[in-house]
């Protein structure tokens, strides 16, 4: 799979606003010790479960 410059687990991260997404899900991440593909992953499934 090619990747854009700025992706990550198949997002596009673009600009000052999606940057400041990244580095708070690169935070989250890091303070639970997986990686942000497996983050974004957990994050959407508990949103997602939540609806």
């Amino acid at each position: 799979m090619n990747k854009e410059h700025g992706q990550v687990t198949g997002i596009i991260w673009r600009g000052p606003d999606d940057l400041a997404v990244y580095q708070r899900l690169k935070k989250y991440a890091d303070k639970k010790n997986i990686s942000v593909s497996k983050a974004a992953k957990q994050l959407l499934i508990t949103t997602l479960n939540k609806d």
